[in-house]
């Protein structure tokens, strides 16, 4: 069960005042997606730079887990952790926004397999991300009428996240390990790395 956004953003404005749900789950996915081993609450901390108080702590293990769970569902599952309807377009734009940016950190820190990993379709779907964390600059006033774009863009990147996952992030694609690399840590030559 994906977890309420504004109870979340409630809890996290006391302890870790700079992050956000959609930060948070942003990073939490790109980490599980990247094909990382298993990542933990603390790992999940020293990427962001933050001290996790015990019940921040507990939340970030519960998300980890939650999130996991639902990129191995077959049906697809998985959803965005981002403000509901009734948060504004342009805060939904926003965080979408602020989702792939954190997202695309998390994916980058632990991606130590080959380029030649992902194929072509991970790849764009991996460049789009990229470009859509974008959408955190972007003048947000002039959004009236932009709900179904919005909408798209949201559905676009959960499809990209699940292929993305299925390609590096599933046991069958963690059997096939290229070499052992810590993750978090940067592989001698930048081959391994996606840039």
């Amino acid at each position: 069960m994906t977890p309420d956004y504004s109870m979340m953003q409630e809890l996290l404005r006391t302890s870790v005042p700079d992050c956000t749900p959609a930060t948070l789950h942003g990073v939490i996915t790109g980490l599980l997606t990247s094909g990382a081993p298993d990542i933990d609450e603390d790992d999940i901390a020293t990427l962001m730079q933050q001290e996790f108080t015990p019940v921040i702590a507990q939340l970030v293990s519960r998300l980890i887990t939650t999130t996991r769970s639902q990129l191995q569902e077959l049906d697809y599952s998985f959803q965005l952790l981002l403000p509901q309807d009734e948060a504004t377009l342009a805060a939904r734009v926003l965080a979408l926004g602020s989702w792939c940016d954190s997202f695309t950190a998390g994916f980058s820190a632990g991606f130590v397999q080959a380029e030649s990993a992902l194929d072509e379709e991970g790849r764009e779907a991996l460049t789009d991300i990229a470009q859509l964390a974008g959408l955190m600059d972007e003048e947000t006033d002039e959004l009236d009428d932009e709900e179904g774009d919005y909408m798209e863009l949201v559905e676009y990147v959960r499809m990209a996240t699940v292929t993305l996952y299925q390609q590096l992030g599933t046991p069958l694609a963690a059997e096939e390990p290229t070499e052992e690399i810590s993750p978090f840590m940067a592989p001698d030559g930048d081959e391994h790395l996606l840039h």
